[in-house]
């Protein structure tokens, strides 16, 4: 008897480690985009040659977006072709970098839900359309 009990034990438990692994990989659902800083600035530079284009420094703006990364459901990109984003962002606390995203101008949709602005080079699209002021 204490064996059956073991097995299920034994069973429930690398179910549970499963489904934590599929979340981890970047499926529907995931949460990786975490700052342990304030973001002050966002700076934005060309995806190809890395040209500076612009720096965010509006607080509201910058607030907004990160709240909306850090809940964002996030699909993946790892079987699709397109050409990449076309910005780098920095997300800058001072002269210290907290995170690097793609930024594409317009939102993606590859179907299946996938649509989004904000691009991980883990191939992650994180399902958010705030538009970033870089006219």
């Amino acid at each position: 008897m204490k064996f059956k009990w073991g097995l299920l034990l034994l069973f429930s438990l690398m179910l549970f480690l499963t489904a934590c692994q599929d979340t981890a990989d970047g499926q529907v659902g995931a949460k990786t985009f975490n700052v342990v800083k304030e973001v002050t600035e966002i700076e934005v530079r060309s995806w190809h040659g890395e040209v500076y284009i612009t720096t965010i420094d509006d607080k509201e703006l910058i607030e907004e977006l990160v709240h909306d990364l850090e809940n964002a459901e996030i699909n993946s990109t790892a079987n699709v072709d397109w050409a990449g984003p076309d910005y780098k962002l920095l997300f800058k606390n001072g002269e210290e970098v907290l995170y690097e995203l793609g930024y594409v101008d317009e939102e993606m949709n590859f179907g299946e839900g996938a649509t989004g602005r904000y691009w991980e080079e883990s191939d992650q699209l994180y399902k958010v359309d705030i538009g970033l002021p870089l006219d």
